[in-house]
Formats: structure tokens, sequence, C-alpha cells
């Protein structure tokens, strides 16, 4: 794997491990500098948005820019811009030409002329020759269109527009209707795990018990655990399958698909005591902990390269061979999701130091990947200084995380933490007309990067811990603001079916009356302890322990000495030993001092089963 500076690069660039002549190309890197030059030299520019973990841009690196006459043109026609796409997501979603590797041309002031995926090197050299002479014989003509098209204007929130259960029902529906009952999971191929509609299944399920819902659930978990999808020897899910049933896999490892894989197994098996899924949550756990946890920084890698030699092997021939390459880079997204989700898996496994490591990723993005505001940068490189400030996916991938923590653990900070973050979101990525922009707004932004974004999956997801927080901090406001989040897609959200599950998962809460355990810690730690525990596993998860467990539900933690004038402020009494309080909307139940007295409060509240003793 080469790290190459060059030309107007800032930062290195990442090229295949295998022998290739892609970095004789003069890559810049995106900034002011090469749209600068491509202003001075008249030139186009050659957009290239790869990943290190993508098989065919190594292809790529290795064949079409590799080839002589390929490399030639691009250095004497065009300026040549390479963008990893984990380091800039942002500037992905506005180029992307419908995978990895793209191959986008540009103008100089960064407007799109046409663009692909993977160009193999006997078509590249006669479309560079067609770019460019359209570039010059049109460029004119392209100015002048788009200096006479109106600025990108953001609307408001549709008129009549209204969240209902009818919502939720249709992206359901959408999800049913991809749903493949001969193999599981979604479509055809290639088949990817699809992370969200599985999270919205087993929610769905979770609150309505609905026979065929399971049976969508464990087809689709089943048949990714099961076959060529997982690695059966090293532990862990690859990125996607290339057939419809599961077997050939595409062999990348990804950390951002393990944070939503681990999270839904293990809540899944939690929920059913499901011993095989938990035995592969402890495998793929192994995996992680042991190939993308750093120990020494505390965060986790973004991924492991695909080699589909090396996973041929048997667990004897891998350790005689080397393994394949790790991005030890952190993402500040994928550590929060990750960190999120190992608060499912710990208690699944039962292991204590998986809660530790969780909450240490937590402490570390909040202490290096920390503006000194309160919004995070996005990445970070082993040994170097955190980079991209301010995108939308990493506020909102550690503000649900936070919330995670707090109610698995009960540490104050990580309230406290959350509270201040979402503020901070609030403040800065707010959009006039509602919502939430994806990147914080800058005067001189380059290319499409100007033209503001408010993506639905990030905004409901946004708008989803907003309503968490509001219903853990006795804040109004933030409810409100997470009510006009999702008003503001309720007439777009169909055009994307499946793709609109955590939007459906958002409206369902914000439908919901909050529901919520809050326990008042006196001087018996162990007894906060027990009843924070029967809130996360009773309530939220057992089928058996409570007949219709509610996994909206959310836990806090106040300390009577620590944090006395919010207790008070919300109506708790300060003084005696450790109690919870179950509240659904405005109703609380009568107060309690033990795990079964927390449960059968909640039965009662709710009128579901009562417990066993």
């Amino acid at each position: 794997m080469l790290h190459l500076q060059g030309p107007g690069m800032s930062q290195a660039f990442h090229f295949s491990p295998r022998p290739n002549r892609a970095h004789e190309i003069h890559w810049n890197a995106w900034g002011p500098e090469a749209f600068a030059r491509a202003q001075a030299e008249d030139k186009p520019i050659l957009l290239a948005l790869s990943a290190v973990w993508c098989h065919w841009c190594h292809v790529m690196d290795e064949t079409t820019y590799s080839t002589a006459a390929v490399i030639g043109a691009i250095n004497d026609n065009f300026v040549p811009v390479r963008v990893d796409n984990d380091h800039r997501p942002d500037v992905n979603a506005r180029y992307n030409m419908g995978g990895w590797p793209t191959t986008a041309f540009l103008m100089p002031g960064g407007e799109t002329i046409t663009g692909t995926t993977y160009v193999p090197p006997e078509q590249m050299e006669p479309l560079l020759a067609r770019v460019l002479a359209f570039y010059h014989e049109r460029k004119g003509e392209i100015r002048e269109r788009l200096a006479a098209e109106p600025a990108v204007a953001l609307a408001g929130a549709p008129a009549g527009a209204a969240l209902g259960a009818a919502i939720v029902e249709r992206v359901m529906d959408a999800v049913t209707e991809l749903y493949d009952p001969a193999y599981g999971g979604f479509g055809t191929a290639p088949k990817f795990p699809m992370t969200d509609a599985l999270e919205l299944l087993l929610t769905q399920w979770q609150r309505t018990r609905e026979p065929r819902l399971r049976t969508m659930l464990e087809k689709s978990l089943y048949g990714m655990a099961d076959h060529g999808l997982y690695d059966h020897v090293e532990g862990g899910w690859f990125r996607y399958s290339t057939d419809r049933e599961w077997r050939v896999p595409h062999f990348e490892k990804m950390s951002e698909d393990h944070a939503g894989l681990l999270r839904v197994n293990a809540r899944y098996a939690r929920a059913t005591a499901d011993v095989h899924l938990r035995e592969r949550v402890a495998s793929a756990t192994s995996w992680l902990m042991s190939t993308l946890y750093d120990e020494s920084s505390g965060l986790f890698g973004g991924s492991q390269d695909a080699d589909e030699h090396y996973y041929a092997l048997s667990l004897e021939e891998r350790r005689a061979t080397a393994a394949p390459y790790v991005d030890r880079t952190a993402y500040t997204n994928w550590t929060a999701a990750l960190a999120g989700a190992l608060f499912e898996v710990a208690p699944l496994l039962e292991d204590a130091t998986l809660t530790r490591r969780a909450l240490r990723a937590l402490d570390v993005l909040w202490e290096r990947m920390c503006d000194g505001h309160g919004l995070l940068y996005h990445v970070l490189e082993s040994g170097g200084r955190p980079q991209t400030r301010g995108l939308l996916t990493d506020q909102t991938a550690l503000l649900r995380a936070l919330l995670d923590a707090h109610a698995a653990t009960g540490e104050a900070r990580m309230l406290a933490r959350a509270e201040q973050l979402a503020d901070e979101i609030v403040a800065v990525l707010a959009a006039k007309q509602g919502g939430f922009y994806d990147r914080v707004p800058e005067d001189g932004a380059l290319g499409f990067l100007a033209v503001p974004d408010r993506p639905l999956a990030e905004n409901a997801a946004l708008a989803d811990s907003l309503l968490r927080l509001s219903a853990l901090t006795d804040r109004p406001d933030l409810r409100e603001r997470g009510l006009e989040t999702l008003l503001l897609f309720a007439h777009g959200y169909e055009k994307i079916g499946a793709f609109a599950a955590p939007y459906a998962l958002a409206v369902m809460r914000a439908l919901t009356p909050p529901a919520t355990v809050t326990i008042i810690t006196g001087p018996d730690a162990a007894a906060a302890t027990s009843l924070r525990a029967a809130a996360a596993t009773s309530l939220r998860a057992a089928a058996t322990t409570v007949r219709l467990s509610d996994p909206l539900l959310d836990v806090r933690t106040l300390d009577a000495s620590a944090q006395r004038e919010r207790v008070e402020r919300s109506g708790y009494r300060a003084e005696g030993p450790a109690v919870a309080y179950v509240c659904v909307g405005a109703t609380c139940a009568a107060p309690a001092h033990t795990a079964h007295a927390l449960t059968a409060a909640y039965a009662m509240l709710t009128g579901a089963s009562a417990p066993i003793p």
C-alpha cells in the first residue's frame, strides 16, 4: 500500500497494495489549490473517488491508471483529483456515479460534465479524448448555462405535512416487498445486509410480536450467518453477497457494517435467547476486537481489505499467510456506531470488558476529535491530527452512542455530553427552512459542496436521538426540533422505499408516548446497577419477562447527591435508597426499589403481562 506526497497533495494517497503505476499520475487532493490550477490552466478536472477497501479501485490502479498512454493523457490534459470516500463522505455524496471507483469529469468550478464508475484501460484513453474535446468545444456554452441556472433554494416542510402511522406502514410495506422469502435479506443480487431495514423489522416485531416479522428476521439473520457472507474461520461478516443465496461474498470487512449487524443480531439474540446467533455475535466481536480495535488509541480502524485467496484458506493456512491490509484510520461515525453496538453485545456475552472499551472509545472521541465547542472531526489517521470538521454523520452517530452509553451504564458524563452535542448541532447545522445540513456551511465551498444538502437518513437518525434526549433531559424544545425535522420529509420518504427505514423508526418514536425509566441513585450503587439491568434487559429485550416489551424505552440515571437540583426539578425525591420510576408519557407507576418491582410496575402501567416472581 503506497502512501505518497506529490504535486498539489495535502494528504497521503492510498493505492492498490499490488504492483501498479497509479502514483505516476500527478494526483491532487480536493482543495482550493486543485481548483485554482484547473481555472488557471483551463483544464477539466478528473475526479477519482476510491476507498482503501475497494477491490475494483485496486484493479483500476493496477490496469487503467498503470497504462502509460492514460497516465500521460491525464497529466497533460486534466487536473487529477483523488478523494477517499471514507475520508470525505460529503464529497462522495455529491459526485458518486453509482459505486466505487467513481470516475467523474468536472468543469474547473466543480460542475459535473459526465462520469461513470470503473473504466477498463482500453476504454479510458478514448474517453479522455472525448471529454477533452467536448470541454474545449462546449465550455463557453456550459458556463453560460450554469450562470443562468437559479441557485438551489431549500424548501420547508410541505403544506399539510403530518406524521401518522401510515408512514411506518408504508415503509414496512416497502421492506416487505423487497424481502426475499427464499433466502432472506432484501432484493436479489448483489445483496447487502441493509441493517437499517433489519432494525426496523426488529423494533416492529418487538412491539407487535407479529410472527411473520420474526420469520423475516430469522431468515435474514441466519442467511447471513450460515453461508458465505460470514467468515467461518476468523469471524465477522463480509460487505455484501454477489449472489442471491449469500454464498459468494465481496470480501471486504467494514466497521460500518459490523456496527449495524452486531447491534441487530445482539438485540435479537437477547430477545429470543438464540444460542446460534449469540455464537455468531461472539465470533464477530472476537474478530473486531483483535483486528480493528486499537488498544493503544482506544479507537476502531475502518476496514480490512478483500482478498479472496486468503479467505479461502483454512485457519492453519491463514496463520502462515499475511492477513489482508487493515485500514487503521479511525472514523468518528463508525467508531461511535461500534461503541453503541457494543452496549448491546456486552450483556449478551456477559463481558464487562466490552462495556469498558466502548466507554473508552467514546471518551477518546470526545477528548481527541472534538473541536472545543462540541462538534466532532471526522477522521484521524495514525500519528496525525483530526481532519474534516462538522459532518452531520459524525455528530449523529456520536449522539446516539452517548445516549446508548448512558442507558447501559448510568454514566452522567455521557448524558451531559449528549446534551452539549445536541445544542451545538442545533446551533451550527440547523437549516432555517428546517432539518439539518450534512456539513457545516462555509463561504467559498468548492464545487457542489456549495450546494446545501439535508440527507434523509442522517436527519431521521438525528431526530430520533433528539426525541430520546428530550425525554431524558425534560427539554421539550429538543422534541419540537425533532418533530419539525421529521415533518420536512413527510411527503418525500416514499421515493426511497425500504431505505427510508431510519425515517420510519424515528416516526414510530414520535408517535409513541415517551417511555422512560428514571433511576435515582442512593448510597447503594449495587441497587442502582440491578435496577438499570432490569430496565435494559427485562423491559427492552426479553420476550419472556414482559409480554409486550418496549424497544423504544430509554433509561436515565440521576445521582441524588451530584445532581440534586435536576432530580428535584424533575419531580423526584433526592433522599433515600436507590429507586426507579417508570413513566409512559405523563403517567408514572409507583416507585420501585427492586428489579422485580420495576418490571411489575411497568406491566401494571402498560397493561402487559405481569412478570413471574
